[in-house]
């Protein structure tokens, strides 16, 4: 009885410990075939069995370079409303001058604990030594990423709103749809810019100013 106390609480003690390595299951299943780098196969049981192995530093790694992406694309998305919003707020657009607000970013990183230990070596250097856990980190940088792609599909679709309704107002207001693109030409080898692109709204109305009075000279515009 006490050995079977024991041994409870051995296991016990091993499942609270989640950063405590075990050994995985290496039985080798009937493989049937793959799919994106995993092996699809039959267990001991004959059960299905989709297997795909990842080495830890990979995996942390891929983690890591998921977010770099996300905190990207995130950045992007949150600098063309910003612009977007800040000229539907413009009277010539028909806005009130006021800036609708901009959703914020919050891009806290994982951080698990983490201890740190100063001394020196055995080589005789100063050095200061960092750990903390593996899993903590891991699991810390899965709920990050995950915050991550919350935050840009909201991003995204208040994006996707502020482009529709900048388009009907720019067409409301005398100016194409989408901005102004560069336009130009080759010249005996030479590229030669005929028309500039849009950076703001002081270029597209200038813009729009200088392709109608060609239109009324009898010219070609630009885009012709």
């Amino acid at each position: 009885m006490r050995l079977l106390l024991l041994a409870a609480a051995i296991s016990l003690s091993a499942c609270a410990n989640p950063h405590k390595v075990r050994e995985l299951d290496d039985s080798k299943l009937d493989k049937k075939g793959e799919i994106q780098g995993a092996v699809i196969g039959l267990n001991e049981n004959r059960e299905v069995v989709i297997e795909q192995k990842t080495e830890a530093d990979s995996e942390l790694g891929k983690l890591g370079a998921t977010a770099y992406d996300l905190e990207v694309r995130l950045t992007r998305a949150h600098e063309d409303l910003s612009r977007c919003r800040e000229e539907l707020s413009d009277p010539r657009l028909g806005g009130s001058g006021k800036i609708v607000e901009i959703p914020e970013i919050d891009q806290l990183r994982p951080s698990g604990e983490v201890k740190e230990e100063f001394g020196i070596t055995k080589e005789g250097k100063l050095s200061f030594v960092r750990k903390e856990m593996f899993l903590d980190r891991l699991q810390g940088q899965r709920k990050y990423n995950d915050t991550l792609r919350e935050q840009l599909k909201l991003m995204e679709k208040h994006q996707r709103d502020c482009a529709r309704d900048m388009r009907a107002a720019r067409v409301k207001n005398g100016l194409p749809g989408e901005r102004y693109s560069g336009q130009g030409k080759y010249v005996n080898g030479r590229y030669l810019q005929t028309r500039r692109a849009e950076k703001n709204l002081d270029d597209a109305f200038a813009i729009a100013s200088e392709e109608s009075a060609k239109a009324s000279a009898g010219g070609k515009t630009s885009e012709e």
